[in-house]
């Protein structure tokens, strides 16, 4: 999965114990719209399980910690919609698949969920992207594998 994290976290996060060697991100985008993208940043793709204690419907009790390949080669789902060819630069976005669905069908934003964006995803970089976390090594269809060499940030 792709994580993100929220651009002048810093004021807020350095006084914790672990900001050393930690930092706040999310791989749900859920209730962030195409506009919130600016305001975070790739943080990287994650290797690890995040292993959740039981939920008892208050909320996360303790942070989940895991960890994030920030360079390097990956594998990740190509979750874009549109095939990716070897040497593709590719940008990380927001991306709700309900919204594409409900448009082809004529509808407007009718069932709930499906206004804002759901899925962190990858698409093919613009020219001037400031998005961009790598470069495609291998061919992929949609909901097919890739391998994606991550830029060092």
């Amino acid at each position: 999965m792709i994580c993100v994290s929220r651009k002048a976290r810093n004021a807020t996060f350095r006084n914790y114990v672990a900001a050393e060697t930690a930092t706040p991100t999310i791989s749900c985008c859920a209730c962030l719209g195409a506009n919130d993208m600016k305001n975070f940043y790739f943080a990287g793709v994650c290797r690890s399980k995040s292993v959740r204690p039981i939920d008892d419907g208050v909320g996360p009790s303790v942070d989940e910690f895991f960890t994030l390949a920030i360079g390097g080669m990956c594998t990740l789902l190509n979750n874009s919609g549109t095939s990716i060819f070897p040497g593709d630069m590719l940008e990380w976005c927001f991306y709700n698949e309900g919204v594409g669905k409900q448009v082809a069908l004529g509808k407007k934003d009718a069932s709930r969920g499906t206004g804002k964006p759901r899925r962190i995803t990858v698409k093919i970089a613009t020219a001037a992207s400031e998005r961009v976390i790598g470069r495609a090594l291998s061919f992929s269809k949609p909901g097919e594998t890739f391998d994606l060499l991550l830029k060092s940030c």
